[in-house]
């Protein structure tokens, strides 16, 4: 069914001190951005069979590889995508380079891809976002990660 679009809106709304518009996520009670971003990692590569750390974009692998962060965030979802026809690796997004507690962690069971959209890890301003390859049999080709963030107040 469509909105009546005669009727504002009633969702709390607000602007930070850096003009990004905010909502009240009422399913998370803090206040996001409304527009989100978009952070990914991979490997262009095949037939992985060792713990590693995945690629920010443009960026070389190594253990500080990852994005930092410019302002208050939630990650709000993740997906994951490989080009096997099956795996079995777990995906860690960490932060900083503490590898536990993990901020959360997908893991792939006889699947080439997955996702969660219902995700409310809070990272501060300042924090590196990496993301780590942890395979449990086999190996896994060409893997993705795609994290979705909003800003937080």
């Amino acid at each position: 069914m469509l909105r009546d679009n005669t009727q504002p809106l009633s969702i709390p709304m607000k602007q930070d001190s850096n003009g990004i518009l905010l909502f009240l996520d009422s399913s998370r009670t803090k206040y996001l951005s409304t527009t989100r971003e978009i952070f990914t990692f991979g490997i262009n590569h095949s037939n992985l069979n060792s713990t590693m750390w995945l690629m920010a974009t443009g960026r070389t692998r190594t253990i500080s590889t990852g994005y930092k962060i410019p302002r208050n965030a939630t990650i709000t979802s993740v997906t994951v995508q490989t080009v096997n026809s099956v795996v079995n690796a777990s995906f860690n997004i960490l932060r900083n380079n503490v590898t536990v507690p993990t901020l959360t962690t997908l893991t792939l069971l006889n699947q080439t891809s997955d996702s969660v959209d219902n995700l409310d890890k809070d990272i501060d301003k300042d924090d590196w976002l990496q993301c780590r390859l942890v395979p449990v049999s086999g190996n896994v080709d060409y893997p993705i990660i795609t994290l979705e963030l909003a800003w937080r107040e």
